[in-house]
């Protein structure tokens, strides 16, 4: 029995490389197992990384949807029950601050300055929202400027299990960058 890099000669025969007589795994199999393995040497990189990519997706899509559908989405905030002038600002700066947001997670250095714009992006549009469900201005102002179609109250709650996904992100980014830090060797024993 001699043994190649693929193959194991059985008696002038050639097989594919087997374990136990089990065949190898498939390319896609080993990918797949050494993401398990990952995981379960680093659930918390994992899992920061999954929240990481979520953001990205989010922030790109909401952002991305006001840019393509502009001319809506400026009548949508000029109908909204504060003055006209901050309804074109918000027009404006809205999208750009959310496309912004997106693009600072795809940095690793500027993933926690994502989190916080994340953070601080939910408490004001719940902020809003809260208002909007309180009957501030005497009615609840249209629902065009929501990305997804559901009720105010659900937004609520999604902007809210938003705001808890931060909150964890941030955690975790902080804890594995401490980790970082004392587990670093230094640079010429200095």
């Amino acid at each position: 029995m001699e043994r190649s890099e693929k193959y194991i000669q059985y008696d002038g025969a050639a097989a594919a490389d087997t374990v136990q007589g089990v065949r190898s795994r498939s390319w896609l199999g080993r990918k797949f197992t050494g993401v398990v393995s990952y995981i379960r040497k680093h659930p918390q990189e994992f899992v920061l990384q999954v929240l990481t990519f979520v953001f990205i997706c989010l922030w790109i899509f909401v952002g991305s949807k006001k840019v393509f559908t502009y001319a809506e989405f400026r009548a949508s905030m000029i109908r909204q029950p504060f003055a006209d002038q901050y309804g074109i600002v918000l027009s404006y700066i809205l999208p750009a601050v959310e496309l912004a947001t997106g693009i600072l997670f795809i940095f690793e250095g500027t993933k926690r300055l994502g989190f916080w714009a994340t953070l601080i992006l939910m408490l004001v549009f719940s902020s809003y929202v809260i208002l909007a469900l309180r009957d501030t201005w005497g009615s609840i102002p249209c629902d065009c400027i929501l990305e997804f179609p559901i009720s105010w109250k659900a937004h609520l709650w999604v902007n809210g299990l938003i705001t808890i996904a931060c909150i964890v992100g941030l955690l975790l980014n902080w804890k594995i960058r401490k980790s970082f830090k004392t587990t670093r060797k230094p640079i010429l024993g200095l």
